[in-house]
């Protein structure tokens, strides 16, 4: 009889604790992976495709300021560009239109016209604003009795002639890449001309030519002297 007692005894202490084990686990829930965060799209980089419209050259007119040139391109997916003289930087995206000097840290728009094409880019140079035409650039000049020859800058975007036979327009004749070296070919009739080469934006004396000639406003130029046919 007594040991029917314990035995109840011991049933009772041990139902309580089973019941609260089994309420226990029928109360805890599955772990909850935390939901994805949805990609900032503000950090996202602009779409290439999308900046190639922006890609090419702009100019001013020569003497306006030392920038006469800004060639923009593009580079693993980012605009940069390259004004006369100084070295690349890259162009930080703002909106649609608008863009950070990466190095100045001010800032650069492109401008449209009424069927939305790229038509213009407006910098800012020593607190002032300015803007330069995009042109568009003719292949390069391989015809001509008259050959200009560059060896190296095998990385160049741009090599162009410049001179007193063209205006001094940075555009016209272009220089293709033949072997290691850069070729321009123009005919020119007989006469004395002063000349420079423009690389990516920077004006270069030849050094194939050593005749060189200060001209009024210490600018110092090639000379090019094309005697009459025989």
């Amino acid at each position: 009889m007594r040991s029917l007692r314990i035995l109840a005894v011991l049933l009772c202490a041990l139902i309580p604790l089973a019941s609260g084990a089994v309420n226990c686990e029928a109360q805890t829930q599955p772990a909850q992976q935390p939901a994805a965060k949805p990609e900032d799209k503000s950090k996202q980089k602009p779409d290439a495709e999308a900046l190639k419209k922006y890609v090419g050259r702009y100019e001013l007119e020569v003497g306006i300021i030392p920038i006469s040139t800004l060639d923009v391109t593009l580079t693993d997916g980012e605009l940069w560009v390259k004004p006369t003289n100084v070295k690349k930087r890259r162009l930080i995206r703002k909106s649609k239109n608008a863009f950070n000097d990466e190095v100045e840290g001010t800032r650069v728009r492109f401008d449209r016209d009424d069927e939305g094409r790229i038509v213009s880019l407006t910098f800012q140079f020593e607190g002032e604003s300015y803007t330069a035409q995009r042109v568009e650039l003719p292949p390069p000049s391989l015809k001509g009795h008259v050959v200009f020859r560059l060896k190296g800058h095998a990385d160049a975007s741009v090599v162009a002639l410049a001179g007193t036979f063209n205006n001094w327009s940075q555009s016209q004749f272009l220089f293709g890449r033949e072997g290691d070296e850069w070729v321009c070919r123009i005919d020119l009739d007989p006469g004395v001309y002063r000349y420079k080469l423009i690389v990516d934006g920077n004006w270069l004396l030849d050094p194939s030519n050593s005749a060189t000639v200060e001209d009024e406003a210490g600018n110092v130029n090639n000379v090019l002297d094309i005697p009459p046919k025989p």
